[in-house]
């Protein structure tokens, strides 16, 4: 099964934004589901967070809990709608590795090529 290249994403919205386009924003609908979904900026990473609990006490349980040495932090987040996690954008492998993390552990998706339906904007 191939899998999405989600550090490939993250270096494009990069290039775009040093290329002075801030702007830019690809989005993961899953193909099925498309309730779960997340998007990916230069310098945010948003979520579906289909959850009640506070975000960070909910990764510690998922041992996920690396985010905040890894450069990210929570910005925002709705009970069962959002999250919105601000990240560094020099530290681009440990944010694809979070979120192919993510994907697994807290939405029970995989990252296959398949499962997705990718939209850049």
């Amino acid at each position: 099964m191939e899998q999405i290249n989600i550090r490939e994403y993250l270096q494009k919205v990069m290039d775009f934004a040093i290329d002075g386009n801030t702007k830019c924003i690809i989005t993961f609908e899953h193909a099925t589901a498309p309730q779960y979904w997340l998007q990916l900026t230069w310098d945010m990473l948003n979520v579906y967070y289909p959850f009640t609990n506070d975000p960070v006490i909910q990764l510690k349980q998922w041992d996920l809990d690396t985010f905040e040495k890894d450069g990210m932090s929570l910005v925002d987040w709705k009970a069962s709608e959002y999250c919105t996690w601000e990240h560094d954008p020099e530290n681009l492998d440990a944010l694809a590795d979070f979120i192919k993390q993510y994907l697994k552990k807290a939405l029970g998706k995989d990252d296959s090529v398949t499962s997705w339906k990718i939209i850049e904007a």
